[in-house]
């Protein structure tokens, strides 16, 4: 059924757009497993752990917690992006995990920046969401950083040779 789904929304893409339509599909895939991967971790660590440690770089509230889920999910996905959505064969799993990884540098600060702001500084999270301000916070990161990640593993990580004709 989900394939179903996925095969019907690449369809309603133009013919010579319907491959990259369908690595975003898989990308979407991927990312709400990295997602599931995020907020269990994260969740473990908050409510099951106890650990609320918040620190201030620059004056700026960083939840520590979400440092180790963000990093894990990155890690699943680079995984699966690599075998599965991109399919790349190309350079080695090192090679390829440092670049995934440099690139995800900006978007991971950028995640906890977000994090942090609408977790701390939008008082209307906080008065719809309440005690799960933080999830809220997290969930509207990723949708922020969604198509940066796509571009930036499609064009930049997992960058086929300009003769390879299976894009």
């Amino acid at each position: 059924m989900l394939r179903s789904l996925a095969e019907r929304l690449v369809a309603l893409a133009p013919p010579r757009y319907q491959s990259t339509a369908r690595q975003f599909v898989k990308f979407g895939i991927t990312g709400a497993i990295g997602a599931i991967v995020d907020f269990t971790s994260y969740n473990i660590l908050t409510r099951g752990l106890g650990w609320n440690t918040v620190f201030e770089p620059f004056g700026y509230k960083i939840i520590a917690a979400n440092l180790v889920s963000v990093l894990l999910a990155i890690s699943s996905n680079f995984l699966l992006n690599k075998y599965w959505t991109f399919q790349s064969k190309e350079g080695g799993v090192l090679k390829q995990w440092s670049g995934y990884f440099t690139h995800n540098a900006f978007t991971f600060i950028l995640n906890q920046l977000i994090t942090s702001f609408f977790t701390f500084r939008v008082p209307l999270i906080a008065l719809l969401f309440g005690s799960q301000r933080d999830n809220a916070a997290k969930a509207l990161a990723i949708g922020c950083i969604l198509f940066v990640n796509f571009l930036g593993s499609k064009f930049i990580v997992f960058r086929r040779p300009a003769n390879d004709s299976t894009l």
